[in-house]
């Protein structure tokens, strides 16, 4: 205990110090830098947010006009970029488009809609999405579920990675 009372009256006497010979800014300038630097990190994380945002209503956007090949084109470049299916997964942009064209022709695809969006940034380069999808269909026929994604960044521009719906 005598060694943290110690170390706390080094610390204390170095910032008394410090703020004496910095004629009283020190405090001010270490509260400016705060909150400068806050703002910026929350800014910068916000529009990665928007862009994310931005590609799941282009995802909306081009399912609805049954548009397989650009909704496709929204998953990252790589052999490793997946969708996870109910027996297995479908590793690589050319398996992940085999598999929609075959099981989700364009008359089956419905108009869809994202929503209840929460992401979480995992790192500069990755954020877990999850939400709701809602695909309507001419005849008044709904499906509704969850959706799971991991949003992975490439030269600045957002992809899906892994992708996961039921």
């Amino acid at each position: 205990m005598k060694l943290i009372n110690k170390n706390f009256s080094l610390i204390k006497a170095f910032v008394m110090q410090t703020y004496k010979l910095n004629n009283g800014y020190f405090f001010p300038l270490l509260v400016t830098l705060f909150l400068i630097i806050v703002p910026m990190l929350a800014y910068s994380q916000s529009k990665d947010v928007k862009k994310i945002l931005a590609v799941l209503r282009l995802e909306e956007e081009v399912w609805s006009k049954g548009d397989i090949d650009a909704y496709v084109a929204l998953y990252a470049p790589g052999d490793s970029t997946r969708m996870i299916l109910s027996k297995g997964a479908a590793y690589g942009k050319d398996n992940i488009l085999a598999f929609y064209k075959k099981y989700w022709p364009k008359e089956k695809m419905g108009k869809l809609v994202l929503d209840g969006e929460r992401l979480e940034r995992l790192s500069r380069k990755y954020y877990y999405v999850t939400g709701y999808f809602h695909v309507s269909y001419p005849d008044g026929k709904t499906v509704d579920g969850r959706y799971s994604s991991l949003m992975k960044k490439i030269k600045g521009k957002w992809y899906l990675y892994t992708d996961h719906s039921g």
